[in-house]
């Protein structure tokens, strides 16, 4: 199985898993199994769709590890689809979420604790990309994915530190939810910026830049602290602080930050980078892994990037690649200790399937595909 971009898709090639282009409920574009037509494919383009995965020889024995089963990541982007809409409402009388929505998260963000606990150590690659009208909710679920793989393997080997500076390994199951839950509701506070701000295709202006600066407030102001853990509320408040203490809304450096909101700040970024928006499509994973390393130090923590990238891989196993040379293939392997030196495979002129160790390693000479 590999992931093909929408603009390199072909009639007659096999979908592997179901393309939907709007929230989970809706009726699938495409299920598994389908042969693509001329079509179709126009049709998946028109819609904003990024990539899909399909079965095919260049992709035969390539399984690419998954994070959450579909159940898992489909009730999780259900419930918070319903929270969302019912939060809005709530908003406009002033009014902050429901115990019950908040009891309903907290549920679904153990059942994501609890299944990636259980993970082997393994390399993983967050590959949903659908269409930027789908970003809101899929994006909560992807970065609260990517912030619990993150801290269940940052506390495991770092531990996390109590308020009287201890360093402690118990209690992180609880931790591991009530980040969770912060990381589903990240950005619910953009629930009080118009539409028409979030979505602007150029600059913001003034004005605009200092609403969007308040979401993380209005977010904190929405969770109701009998409820709420402080935790989690802090998730929501301070993820969009830097480490350099040049973030908003309060300027806060270092590790005055929480810790959990230094974890939700790289999610949060890698998976912006990834995904396709209203004003800017999805870049590779490869950028979103230059974009958090390049940001080490400044705008994040550097253990925590450390972390992350043990996790995630700029070439993920199933992901298309293109050289400086035109040549096209797909990632078969990766080692987690040689990241930018995958296996690629390539038809060949002939047709024939061949697979090559790749050097890409940032500053290293691109080195041309050797057919032999």
């Amino acid at each position: 199985m590999r992931l093909v971009s929408s603009r390199h898709l072909k009639p007659g090639t096999r979908v592997a898993r179901e393309v939907r282009s709007g929230p989970v409920g809706t009726a699938p574009l495409l299920l598994s199994g389908t042969l693509l037509t001329q079509s179709m494919c126009r049709r998946l383009r028109a819609l904003g769709v990024a990539a899909v995965w399909v079965d095919d020889e260049l992709g035969d024995g390539i399984e690419p590890l998954e994070a959450l089963n579909p159940e898992t990541r489909d009730r999780a982007e259900q419930e918070v689809t319903a929270t969302l809409a019912q939060a809005r409402e709530r908003l406009a009388s002033g009014q902050q979420l429901d115990s019950r929505d908040v009891e309903r998260l907290r549920d679904v963000a153990a059942s994501i604790a609890h299944e990636i606990s259980g993970l082997p150590e393994a390399v993983f690659a967050l590959s949903e990309m659908r269409t930027a009208d789908a970003y809101t909710h899929e994006h909560s679920v992807r970065v609260t994915t990517l912030g619990l793989l993150i801290a269940a393997r940052h506390w495991r080997e770092h531990g996390w530190t109590d308020h009287r500076g201890r360093q402690r390994y118990d209690r992180i199951p609880q931790r591991m939810t009530q980040l969770g839950f912060g990381l589903l509701v990240h950005d619910i506070g953009k629930l009080a910026i118009p539409r028409d701000v979030l979505d602007k295709p150029g600059r913001l202006d003034a004005r605009e830049w200092e609403m969007i600066k308040r979401h993380p407030e209005y977010g904190a102001a929405m969770l109701n602290h009998t409820t709420t853990s402080m935790l989690a509320i802090s998730v929501v408040r301070f993820h969009h602080e830097r480490w350099d203490g040049r973030g908003y809304p309060r300027g806060i450096a270092g590790r005055r930050i929480s810790e959990l909101a230094r974890i939700a700040a790289v999610a949060d970024v890698y998976d912006a980078v990834r995904s396709e928006r209203p004003y800017k499509p999805a870049r590779p994973a490869h950028v979103g892994v230059e974009v958090v390393q390049e940001g080490s130090g400044t705008a994040f923590d550097p253990t925590i990037v450390s972390t992350f990238r043990q996790l995630v891989m700029p070439y993920p196993a199933g992901h298309e690649l293109t050289l400086e040379d035109g040549s096209r293939g797909v990632v078969a392997a990766v080692d987690p200790s040689r990241p930018y030196q995958p296996r690629v495979r390539f038809v060949d002129d002939d047709g024939s399937i061949r697979e090559f160790d790749i050097d890409l390693r940032p500053g290293m000479p691109r080195m041309p595909v050797v057919r032999v």
